[in-house]
């Protein structure tokens, strides 16, 4: 069971900070790949913290695998777009334009995390 917790927050929290990466890269150049080993270990606490009770989830009630992916979907776009606040707190993340893209683009992030463990979990746990 820990081995596949583990193993599904290192692949999703990889694909969220080579996402970062891609994104920042035009604007920061080479200091993305800092960006991105930055968010990397944020990702992987997060991936960690939601894996195990939605693995038990997933081991325990039966559902369709849409309302699976949905739960993985809406829980990943909340917390990727909670990170900067978060992270920066409410005093960083002041209300604008700029911010909610910020905070939205976060939430995809967070969102393609999410479904990348939906992806794994669908894969090697339920088998």
């Amino acid at each position: 069971m820990w081995k596949h917790v583990i193993a599904s927050s290192i692949q999703a929290a990889f694909v969220g900070a080579m996402l970062l990466i891609v994104v920042s890269l035009p604007t920061y150049g080479g200091a993305a790949t800092l960006i991105g080993l930055i968010a990397f270990p944020i990702a992987v606490f997060w991936c960690f913290i939601l894996a195990y009770p939605l693995i038990k989830l997933r081991e325990k009630v039966l559902l369709p695998e849409y309302a699976y992916f949905a739960i993985y979907l809406a829980i990943g776009f909340v917390l990727g777009a909670l990170t900067p606040v978060l992270m920066f707190g409410l005093a960083g993340t002041k209300f604008s334009i700029q911010s909610a893209t910020l905070l939205g683009l976060y939430g995809l992030f967070g969102a393609a995390c999410a479904i990348t463990a939906w992806n794994y979990v669908r894969k090697n746990v339920s088998l």
